[in-house]
């Protein structure tokens, strides 16, 4: 077993029951148990040698298409409810970059999209869930009800029991497109001045090319296209789908060889608005279907970190002058702005600043490169995001497991954070 960047791995054992009786079973006789959706989490968030996957819990409980009000067992793909709730006219108010992940997952990641200055992260929108506890009692869990176990499962990683089922608000929409517009920026005090000017767009990402003298790059704002037919069936469209049948070699990707994928992504796009898919805009990974093979067997390591806004630009200037003077090189490189953290999201990983995702072919050195690069964005107040940590210091994503009173719910991130922490 392992996760999206195929490192760490340990062989375990894997339970999949298929109800709440079986889920009651598996969490009783067993110890030490970590429950796994798709495993799309990149580093060992989700690995234990004792898993109990959710994916046979896939129901929709109850879909109140008038309000926008969704009830769904935990192990439901968000892809799959986008199929059911899209052409009522409601998407997710907020979404990671992939929709091949469980709701189970989504809360326990309590994940974010390119939109968090304006919607904040997943759980501003979760009304309640219910929690499999270690003596396997289901507790619901809301503001008004267990609020503090609500709170601390959110962004908490799985160590405060097994999700069985969520409900959650919607956002209504009318078009299955996006009005998308492209800028292009020459180096990165352009990049972060482009953020700024355009604030009134909903949603936002940028495209860093760490290859390039001055970090030039692309942002891409969006906004949700109005439809002159209200009340129509929305489509969804999904476009055409790649494989990476094999895993490729691992010198595949090498400094020279992601330089130029990075040239060509610079030079193909175009300053301009267009429309686009939903698809195409929040799920542009998901058109390649295993992509993370083109690191190799040996897999990568991502390195997600977020920088409070006082320091975010001198601070990311800091960052990526380490990085250039390392031998490594990241693949894909993403910035994204973040607003004002819900003051009960105490683990919720963004904070108001700036965040950046890079992704390493996982080579000998990286690890050091981790080591340097968690004492500068510690120093600077920053902290990491442990839904995509592997191997950085047992602090970074400032969350002590030992606050968790469940012991039972242990994942080898929880053991080896704990080890650490006092």
């Amino acid at each position: 077993m392992a996760g999206w960047a195929n490192y760490p791995q340990l062989e375990a054992e894997v339970f999949e029951p298929l109800d709440r009786v079986g889920v009651r079973t598996v969490v009783v006789e067993n110890e030490r148990i970590i429950a796994r959706g798709n495993g799309k989490s990149y580093g060992d968030a989700a690995l234990a040698h004792k898993l109990l996957s959710t994916l046979r819990l896939t129901q929709v409980l109850a879909f109140d298409a008038d309000n926008g009000v969704v009830e769904c067992e935990a192990g439901i793909l968000l892809s799959d409810l986008l199929k059911i709730i899209v052409p009522k006219g409601w998407f997710f108010h907020v979404t990671p970059g992939i929709k091949a992940i469980t709701v189970g997952g989504a809360i326990a990641s309590d994940v974010h999209g390119k939109n968090h200055p304006t919607a904040g992260c997943f759980s501003n929108y979760l009304i309640s869930f219910d929690l499999m506890v270690a003596d396997g009692e289901v507790k619901t869990c809301s503001r008004q009800e267990n609020t503090d176990l609500f709170w601390q499962s959110c962004g908490g990683m799985g160590w405060t029991g097994v999700i069985l089922s969520a409900k959650f608000s919607l956002l209504k929409i009318t078009s299955p497109m996006m009005r998308q517009k492209n800028v292009q920026v020459n180096n990165l005090e352009e990049l972060f001045q482009t953020f700024e000017e355009n604030h009134e767009w909903p949603y936002a990402a940028g495209w860093v090319d760490c290859t390039s003298a001055n970090w030039r790059g692309w942002v891409l704002f969006a906004t949700h296209h109005e439809t002159m037919e209200p009340g129509k069936a929305l489509l969804v469209s999904e476009g055409p789908k790649r494989n990476v049948p094999f895993f490729a070699p691992s010198w595949f990707l090498n400094s020279l060889s992601i330089r130029a994928h990075n040239h060509f992504f610079f030079n193909k796009k175009r300053a301009a608005e267009e429309n686009v898919t939903l698809d195409k805009y929040f799920y542009p990974l998901d058109a390649l279907q295993n992509w993370n093979r083109f690191y190799g067997k040996r897999g990568f390591v991502q390195y997600q970190f977020c920088l409070p806004e006082n320091n975010a630009f001198e601070g990311m200037q800091q960052v990526l002058k380490t990085i250039r003077e390392s031998p490594e090189v990241p693949f894909l490189s993403v910035l994204k702005r973040h607003g004002e953290r819900v003051p009960e999201a105490l683990h919720s990983f963004p904070i108001r600043g700036y965040s950046l995702a890079l992704d390493f072919p996982r080579t000998p050195g990286i690890f050091d490169l981790v080591k340097k690069l968690d004492a500068l964005v510690w120093k600077l107040d920053g902290k990491i995001y442990l839904a995509k940590d592997a191997c950085s210091a047992a602090k970074m994503g400032r969350v002590n497991p030992g606050s968790f009173g469940e012991a039972k719910f242990s994942s080898l991130l929880r053991e080896r954070i704990q080890q650490d922490v006092p």
